[in-house]
């Protein structure tokens, strides 16, 4: 007898962290986590010692410390909530949503440095692998001629690189 016979599905997904996969998936989630509270702690410390070059104190700093703390770090400020007081324990709470959304978001589109624009034929050959790559470097070498004989690629102009393993490098 078999455990699927005896179990249905959601309670076979408890049994996940017996797994080595789920072992594993359990170890990444404490390493995301444990990454997240440094991340927390080290922006608290900065923060601390931002306000200490000012010459004031963690406990009493004010909203507008902390806004001019998170603008200087040019992290959004529009969710903070400027009328209620601020504590010890609500720094903390607004640099936790803020650490955790920094970590949740990947890079934004503008930020991305942006993709080259690749005519077909350099897609193309792109795709070749190793062999077909030589392949193309020797007739490219040789010139390539139209039906009529006219030269199409000046052989004199054509450079192959290859990378210290030996592959070579990419075309375009």
């Amino acid at each position: 007898m078999k455990l699927t016979d005896i179990l249905n599905e959601s309670q076979l997904n408890e049994f996940i962290p017996l797994t080595k996969q789920g072992r594993m998936i359990k170890r990444a989630e404490k390493a995301g986590k444990k990454d997240a509270k440094a991340t927390l702690d080290k922006m608290i410390q900065n923060f601390a010692a931002h306000l200490g070059t000012q010459g004031l104190k963690f406990k009493t700093a004010s909203t507008d410390d902390v806004i001019d703390y998170l603008k200087s770090r040019k992290i959004d400020v529009s969710d903070i909530d400027t009328n209620a007081p601020m504590t010890p324990a609500r720094i903390k709470k607004i640099f936790q949503v803020k650490v955790k959304a920094a970590i949740g978001k990947s890079v934004p589109k503008s930020k991305q440095p942006p993709s080259p624009k690749l005519t077909s034929v350099q897609k193309a050959a792109m795709a070749l692998s190793d062999k077909e790559r030589l392949a193309l470097a020797k007739q490219l070498s040789k010139g390539l001629k139209t039906g009529t004989g006219e030269k199409i690629v000046n052989p004199d102009k054509v450079s192959v690189s290859r990378d210290k393993s030996g592959r070579f490098g990419k075309l375009g």
